[in-house]
């Protein structure tokens, strides 16, 4: 007489974040730019270190120059600096733009909280913006060289 009704399963929001795959994530040498093996397999990373590959790789990744990264919107993988090179924009103006971009580069990584504490130093010809990148396993530390 009652209609059969299915229940559905109760679903932890707090616990559905924590089990969600980001996939895998490998160790990436900047200095020789080639991945990390041993014994001829890549080395897995994850947690903390798989953050700090990833925010090394937005930071040295020109916004709109690879076409691999062009997915036909606005916004797109990467960050502009180039924008700052060379221009004449008073060195204030280009603080402020750099730590925007950084900024809205990081906050694509749902890992990442909080991006603060940006120091500018001038070395020679070039600007080293240094900053503190907060995630979900600590804290980072990490920069870009204008």
């Amino acid at each position: 007489m009652f209609p059969k009704v299915t229940m559905f399963p109760v679903v932890d929001v707090a616990n559905a974040q924590k089990e969600e795959s980001r996939g895998k994530s490998f160790l990436f040498d900047f200095k020789k730019g080639d991945f990390v093996t041993i014994d001829g397999r890549l080395v897995e990373i994850d947690s903390l270190e798989s953050v700090k590959v990833w925010i090394l790789k937005i930071l040295k990744t020109e916004k709109f120059k690879f076409k691999v990264y062009d997915n036909g919107q606005q916004e797109q993988y990467g960050i502009s600096l180039l924008d700052f090179i060379n221009k004449g924009y008073p060195i204030d103006f280009v603080k402020v733009e750099i730590e925007r971009e950084v900024r809205q580069a990081l906050s694509k990584n749902p890992e990442i909280t909080r991006v603060h504490s940006f120091i500018f130093l001038t070395e020679k010809r070039k600007l080293v913006c240094e900053f503190t990148a907060e995630t979900i396993y600590g804290e980072v530390e990490s920069g870009v060289i204008v």
